[in-house]
């Protein structure tokens, strides 16, 4: 499809293999040698748009698709907590700060959900 002022473009196609399960996976990258530092195999049918958010203190948040709002350890990936939300997500969280305190935030279905990071 061509570009047009005004309307949405996504540059580019995306499509089901035949006879394979879809997967998402989300992965460190080395930004010096462009190796992966560790990875991550997100549950659930691989067919959300939720994004990822990455903290200064080393957090990266992320939705799935199973539902589940996750933090992780930046430097290796592991999952330290996680919310179930059964919704489908189509958007990333995002993070605000309020009266001193962070916040993580994130749309799930027609609800918004916030959480505070603790001191």
């Amino acid at each position: 499809m061509e570009w047009e002022a005004g309307r949405a473009y996504l540059g580019g196609s995306q499509r089901s293999v035949p006879n394979e399960k879809g997967r998402k996976i989300l992965r460190a990258l080395d930004i010096h040698t462009g190796k992966s530092v560790w990875q991550f195999e997100q549950p659930g049918p691989a067919n959300s748009s939720g994004g990822v958010l990455s903290t200064a203190a080393g957090l990266v948040f992320f939705a799935d698709d199973s539902g589940f709002l996750t933090a992780a350890d930046g430097q290796n990936g592991k999952p330290l907590w996680q919310f179930q939300t059964n919704q489908s997500f189509k958007a990333s969280p995002m993070t605000y700060q309020f009266d001193g305190k962070q916040y993580i935030a994130i749309a799930a279905g027609s609800n918004t959900l916030a959480f505070a990071l603790p001191d």
